[in-house]
């Protein structure tokens, strides 16, 4: 025994579950009704973040490029949030605000590559602060839609 007076500790046999239990124990942990609060936090959390950082680019930066891709990040956003509560209410598609959202994504991944170079902490961070939220978003609307059983 390499730890003299340690004995190996048996663990406690597992209770058995009904394997149904834990069905209706995923549905309620997963239940749209619980975690629709995120939705509209992510959605803040975007907004205020993009706006920001593009108001940050259109002050400090001189490089036009990176200018017009901000902005197009917002704007994009923007319309990805239309559509999405459109989709809501029952008037448009429920995948029609997935393009914009795309298109979001490929402009604040292009946002930061281009000022991964200049060391721009500030709106490295708030762009990629405002990625992370749509990717929460977008995985917890994958988390929460229902599979068949």
């Amino acid at each position: 025994m390499p730890f003299p007076g340690l004995e190996r500790v048996r663990p406690s046999p597992k209770p058995t579950r009904n394997p149904e239990e834990s069905k209706v124990e995923r549905r309620i942990l997963l239940d749209p009704k619980v975690w629709w609060p995120l939705f509209p936090l992510l959605l803040l959390i975007v907004v205020v973040c993009l706006t920001w950082a593009t108001v940050y680019v259109v002050r400090k930066s001189k490089e036009s490029p990176t200018i017009w891709l901000q902005g197009g990040a917002l704007a994009c956003y923007l319309l990805a949030a239309v559509a999405a509560i459109g989709s809501e209410q029952g008037l448009i598609s429920s995948n029609a605000h997935r393009p914009f959202s795309l298109l979001t994504q490929l402009a604040i991944v292009l946002v930061l590559f281009r000022t991964w170079k200049t060391k721009d902490l500030t709106l490295l961070l708030l762009n990629a602060v405002a990625w992370g939220a749509i990717l929460s978003d977008t995985a917890l609307h994958f988390l929460m839609a229902p599979r068949p059983h």
